[in-house]
């Protein structure tokens, strides 16, 4: 009875046996997978751009004008008083410019300009003396031109949309100065804060739309020789202080370059 059980015992771990060899071997045959790659990423950036478009510049400044009496002049009384009147310039619709780079993804530094042009200096308000100035006497024509330079950041995770906002500085300066009733007008560079913002929406990697806003903050100092009154110059100092704060609005096509063809980025 023993000997009975012991051979069935040998023969099922001979079977057993046999049974895990095969499924070893089974095993050993199946295909490996591994997990698959992850998809090559496409690197398009572009660090360069250009601007070009539509620039409004929508005037917000104030002016002040001090005035030497030609009556008081001759009684040898030289002090410039106070005009009673204030002074503004034209706005100005014209082609805009802007170019830069992008020191980072995120960040770019921008140089703007436009097109300028002669636009009146007209006073604002009535003046009865010192001399007799009604409202909107054109006082000269200048051409005035404004360089922004502002350093931006722009918002990712927004799709083909990047808003941006930044600020800088402006250098302002008048190209071209023409008499009316001033006469001898000279304008003063000056220097100021400037506050951008806006947005660009990619079309792919190199076109776009851009839509954008600027807001200046200056102080301009400019001066007269003579007035030019009844067809004669009279010799007299004029002054004008203005607070030059226009507002910029431009609308304009984008262009980015200098990335090269796209290649995969390296993770």
């Amino acid at each position: 009875m023993i000997e009975a059980w012991t051979r069935t015992a040998r023969r099922l771990g001979v079977a057993l046996g046999a049974t895990l060899a095969a499924t070893t071997a089974q095993a050993a045959d199946l295909p490996s997978y591994k997990e698959a790659p992850p998809a090559p990423v496409v690197d398009s950036f572009q660090p360069f751009f250009v601007k070009v478009g539509f620039t409004y510049a929508l005037n917000s400044s104030s002016s002040r004008l001090w005035g030497q009496d030609p009556t008081a002049m001759r009684r040898g009384n030289m002090t410039a008083f106070p005009a009673h009147v204030g002074a503004t310039i034209g706005d100005i619709a014209t082609a805009g410019f802007e170019a830069g780079f992008y020191v980072t993804r995120n960040v770019s530094v921008d140089v703007s300009a436009g097109i300028p042009y002669y636009v009146n200096d007209k006073t604002k308000g009535f003046n009865p003396s010192n001399p007799i100035l009604t409202n909107g006497t054109v006082l000269a024509q200048i051409v005035p031109a404004l360089v922004p330079i502002t350093v931006l950041y722009h918002f990712d995770n927004f799709g083909p949309i990047r808003p941006y906002l930044g600020g800088g500085v402006g250098i302002g300066f008048s190209l071209g100065n023409k008499n009316a009733f001033l006469n001898d007008v000279h304008v003063a560079s000056s220097l100021g804060w400037v506050l951008q913002g806006g947005a660009d929406y990619m079309i792919d990697r190199n076109w776009g739309v851009s839509l954008d806003v600027k807001k200046t903050f200056a102080y301009v100092e400019s001066y007269a020789n003579g007035i030019n009154v009844a067809g004669t110059t009279l010799p007299a100092k004029v002054y004008q202080h203005t607070n030059f704060q226009p507002w910029l609005f431009s609308l304009g096509i984008i262009y980015r370059f200098g990335g090269g063809e796209p290649i995969l980025a390296k993770y």
